[in-house]
C-alpha cells in the first residue's frame, strides 16, 4: 500500500529565503515548481497505468492539478 501525504505547511526557513527574493524570481520558481510536479505526476500516472493513452493521462494529471479527488 502506498501512502501519500499532501505538504500543507511550508518551512519557516524556506518562507524567509523565498520571500527574501524579488517577485519576478518568486513567480519563476513558482512555475518551476508547478511544471515539476505535472511532469513528475504524469510519469507516475503513466508509469502506474501503462495501457492509459496519453490524453487519458494528461486529463487525470489535471483533474489532481486542479484539486478534484478521485
Amino acid at each position: 500500500m502506498t501512502l501519500m501525504r499532501q505538504i500543507e505547511m511550508v518551512d519557516d526557513e524556506v518562507a524567509q529565503v523565498v520571500g527574501a527574493k524579488p517577485g519576478m524570481e518568486r513567480l519563476r520558481l513558482a512555475h518551476e515548481a508547478w511544471d515539476l510536479a505535472r511532469a513528475r505526476l504524469t510519469a507516475f500516472l503513466s508509469a502506474r497505468h501503462p495501457e492509459w493513452p496519453h490524453e487519458r493521462v494528461l486529463k487525470d494529471v489535471a483533474r489532481r492539478l486542479s484539486h478534484e479527488s478521485s
